[in-house]
């Protein structure tokens, strides 16, 4: 009876082996046919992208050809001086457009030869050479070097730096006069640019020590000029004032010569 037994337990042991034996091989089975369907699809998967991309390199769309023709044969023709070609085209479909619904649009090209195109930058390089101001004069237009364009009795130009300059001391010497003031002292300042007693730069005229004028010359670094004293600068500039004669040399708050111009506010102005 005991051997039974022991035959018996054994043999179920023996069973259980190979039970578990059995499912081991199974899942090694399933296993490698997963693995096996994976890369199966990831090869798939690369062969169809790089036949599209084969495709996108190869092929081009119709209408991108008709177009590179067209510049093409634009390119390459011979135009005479002053003569534009005008090509137009359609979009191009494979099918109707009543079919497709596709709208066609005209596509101009615009081709000129480099004559006309040089005549034309000429034509319009010369037109801004020369404008016409409100009496019918011909203007020089304003250079590079930013100097402002004479039209005054005196013929003076002057410069960006020059008219920040004289701001500055148009500022300190009669920031507290009226516009018409501010403008006496600019022609008092141009009074002396084009007499033969003074020197004939505004820099000069400023700083001259023999006889002293403009004593604020020492702190124009101090200066603070505003909108007000850019205006009559430019106004003196554009000949649009006529306060003072042309051998009127000083101005104080007191006649310095007995040859008094004219009185504005707190300045007398004498020649």
């Amino acid at each position: 009876m005991m051997k039974f037994i022991c035959r018996f337990r054994m043999w179920c042991i023996i069973l259980e082996e190979r039970r578990k034996m059995r499912k081991k091989i199974l899942d090694a089975a399933i296993l490698t046919i997963f693995g096996i369907s994976l890369s199966i699809t990831s090869n798939i998967q690369e062969s169809v992208a790089d036949m599209t991309e084969t495709r996108k390199v190869e092929v081009k769309p119709a209408e991108e050809d008709f177009a590179e023709a067209m510049m093409e044969e634009a390119s390459t023709m011979e135009l005479g001086a002053g003569v534009t070609v005008a090509i137009s085209a359609n979009s191009f479909t494979t099918e109707s457009d009543e079919e497709t619904g596709i709208e066609k649009k005209d596509v101009i090209l615009v081709t000129s030869s480099g004559d006309s195109t040089s005549e034309l930058e000429e034509e319009t390089r010369e037109e801004a050479e020369t404008e016409v101001n409100e009496n019918g004069q011909m203007e020089e237009p304003q250079g590079d070097s930013g100097e402002a364009v004479a039209s005054n009795r005196w013929n003076i130009s002057l410069t960006d730096d020059e008219i920040d300059l004289l701001a500055k001391i148009v500022w300190l010497e009669a920031n507290g006069e009226p516009v018409e003031g501010q403008e006496a002292v600019v022609e008092v300042i141009f009074n002396r640019m084009t007499s033969e007693l003074y020197p004939d730069t505004l820099y000069d005229v400023l700083s001259q020590n023999k006889p002293v004028q403009f004593a604020s010359w020492k702190r124009r670094d101090k200066a603070q000029p505003t909108e007000k004293e850019y205006d009559s600068i430019y106004n003196v500039l554009n000949g649009n004032t006529d306060l003072l004669r042309n051998d009127t040399m000083y101005f104080s708050t007191y006649p310095l010569t007995s040859n008094l111009d004219v009185k504005i506010c707190c300045h007398s102005f004498c020649y």
